[in-house]
């Protein structure tokens, strides 16, 4: 069997060192031929670099790498190209000057490992210089590629002014692509983020985004079949090790990672984490180590945040990807972009606008995302929080409201006084948001604000037969008896169970006080009585 490629970027060292390489060249040739600057976002580990390292090859003309690749036949491989390629995983950005200093030192690199002599002095200049003068010398325009082109502004969404410093640094930097056009042969520019008014998709506004564009929504990722046919060796084994059939084995993998789309249509698997699977031949949550951003936390500790969007109710957007604003960051584009969310469908209507529906992939991410939240507020990490929620649910199926009030308990006395400071305001959606977050991860199909025809609860979940509704309530002055009566009360007047009589249906009334909570289970039938 070919090695996994875990970790590895490298297309050269993939090919050449027997490593499974899923083969992407079909795309990469179609964008070639229909055009010139293009831009793509995916989220972290989704093969970007990998992608980016293809092209370069490809540009050098290395034919030998591509044999039994689709593109070897349809290359002109006596054509090659001198490159430009910036990775800003490389480039140092802890403040603007370091981030001008490093881009500098890239620059004078470049013109030295092309022999040529520089004579402009500042950085959009210099870099602007280096393109004419590379085209000059080769006598062929240049292939640019920029890889993690938003690094050295996502890595600082904790500051904002050095990331709006850093910004203004690569708007600038980036307004020379369009004055040197006539040098350049090919642009690609990847990263995770879309931030608007970095110059790129303003001034340089012939840049083709291909994010959610149909015919390149595979160009990074495995489909289904990829999975089937270039790892089915590895599936057969850890069929085998755990001696579970083949076909349920796909099922569970496709539930874990699978999921991920740009179109509504194709779903795909991040090679890092179904790598590191195939690997193990465990399911984990391995999406989980590859880091979170730290502004989910801020954007959730902030109450313009949606609760909705932290549940199974989906979200939307209309037209094209949207856009990182610095200023003004949105809840649900920042989980869109970083992976938490993905387009699940995509409905067209005659003469108007997409409409794109957004859910999170699958159970790793969804793990994931939960686990964060929680981990954050209240210190545990994932290893504790796992066994944690088991014995939530155990207690919840038991009707055990003993052990179910101790475990809530538990959860809000480890939130430390200093993040309990960092919020402005003592809100009933923070305290939700902390355990939908809790409870979402028992294994329950969550939905969350679901409207009803008399009125809006707070949280179905269901589990096989089980429907558990739920209700909160949150007050500064009325006692934890109070809040209890009133929320009971209130999903039997709404007939919020009306819908589920024919399942097992319990009511979980939970009610919050500042650093306080207490809650109420009882079964549909004694709350009826």
């Amino acid at each position: 069997m070919k090695k996994l490629p875990k970790g590895i970027s490298t297309f050269q060292e993939i090919i050449e060192d027997n490593y499974v390489y899923v083969d992407k060249t079909k795309y990469i040739h179609k964008v070639i031929n229909t055009g010139k600057l293009y831009f793509l976002s995916r989220p972290r580990r989704f093969g970007k670099s990998l992608l980016i390292s293809t092209l370069e090859e490809l540009f050098k003309g290395k034919k030998e790498l591509f044999k039994g690749l689709y593109i070897y036949d349809k290359w002109d491989w006596t054509k090659k190209y001198p490159i430009i390629r910036l990775d800003f995983g490389k480039i140092a950005h802890k403040n603007p000057e370091t981030l001008e200093n490093s881009l500098d030192d890239f620059i004078n690199q470049k013109a030295r490992d092309n022999s040529i002599n520089l004579i402009s002095k500042t950085l959009t200049s210099k870099f602007a210089e280096l393109i004419e003068e590379i085209h000059k010398k080769f006598k062929s325009k240049v292939v640019i590629l920029i890889d993690e082109y938003d690094k050295a502004i996502s890595s600082h969404i904790d500051d904002i002014e050095i990331a709006k410093e850093n910004k203004t640094i690569l708007r600038d930097f980036y307004q020379v692509l369009k004055s040197c056009d006539k040098h350049i042969h090919f642009l690609f520019i990847a990263g995770i983020a879309k931030f608007a008014k970095t110059s790129i998709f303003s001034d340089l506004n012939n840049v083709d985004d291909i994010t959610i564009h149909p015919k390149y929504v595979n160009i990074c990722g495995y489909k289904q079949n990829d999975l089937e046919s270039y790892f089915k060796d590895y599936i057969n084994e850890i069929s085998i090790e755990i001696n579970m059939d083949y076909d349920d084995l796909i099922s569970s993998i496709k539930k874990w990672y699978n999921g991920y789309s740009w179109d509504g249509k194709n779903f795909l698997y991040n090679p890092f984490s179904i790598l590191k699977f195939l690997d193990t031949g465990k399911f984990a949550n391995y999406w989980f180590d590859t880091g979170t951003p730290k502004m989910l936390i801020d954007l959730i500790k902030k109450d313009s945040v949606d609760i909705e969007v932290l549940t199974r109710k989906k979200s939307k957007f209309l037209g094209i990807f949207p856009n990182f604003e610095l200023e003004n960051l949105d809840f649900s584009t920042v989980l869109l972009q970083t992976g938490y969310l993905t387009i699940k469908k995509e409905t067209i209507s005659p003469g108007e606008q997409s409409e794109y529906t957004m859910a999170i992939p699958n159970k790793e991410v969804e793990e994931s995302l939960f686990s964060y939240i929680i981990g954050n507020y209240t210190n545990y990490s994932a290893e504790k929080i796992e066994p944690m929620t088991r014995n939530m649910l155990n207690y919840i199926i038991q009707l055990d409201e003993e052990n179910l009030q101790k475990s809530f308990e538990i959860l809000l006395y480890k939130i430390p006084n200093l993040i309990y400071g960092e919020i402005k305001h003592e809100l009933e959606a923070y305290y939700k948001i902390l355990f939908i977050s809790w409870i979402q991860l028992l294994g329950f199909d969550i939905e969350g604000e679901i409207m009803s025809i008399k009125g809006r609860l707070d949280a179905i979940l269901k589990h096989n037969d089980l429907v558990l509704i739920i209700e909160f309530k949150f007050s500064k002055d009325k006692s934890f008896d109070e809040m209890l009566k009133e929320a009971e009360k209130q999903i039997i007047d709404k007939e919020y169970y009306k819908p589920y009589q024919d399942k097992n249906v319990l009511i979980l009334a939970v009610a919050f006080k500042p650093k306080d909570v207490k809650c109420q289970l009882k079964t549909l039938k004694d709350v009826l009585i």
